[in-house]
């Protein structure tokens, strides 16, 4: 098995942040042991979609897609201790339409 460094991108993510609900973005980076890097990316995925800090709060989210993007993957000899916390960024209505 090899080891990867993903740092991933995430959007549309209903979150509580300073005792308010806001959708927010975010930027993480994790390390995965896999035999593939596509293992790689689908653990991480299942992973980050089950993270207590990525848990939407009660209520109806039905109208939002929440998804992960990795916009980059490595091998890596071995994982260093880094941060593995979350970059979060305000999604907005304007952003959307620039797609």
């Amino acid at each position: 098995m090899a080891w990867f460094r993903l740092f991933a991108c995430g959007e549309d993510f209903p979150v509580i942040l300073d005792n308010n609900v806001e959708i927010v973005g975010f930027y993480t980076t994790r390390y995965i042991e896999a035999p593939t890097q596509g293992e790689a990316e689908a653990l991480c995925s299942e992973l980050l979609f089950e993270d207590e800090d990525l848990q939407p709060p009660p209520g109806d989210w039905s109208d939002l897609q929440p998804r992960i993007v990795f916009e980059e993957v490595e091998q890596v000899a071995e994982p260093i201790n880094i941060d593995d916390n979350f970059s979060f960024f305000p999604m907005s209505e304007e952003d959307e339409e620039d797609y």
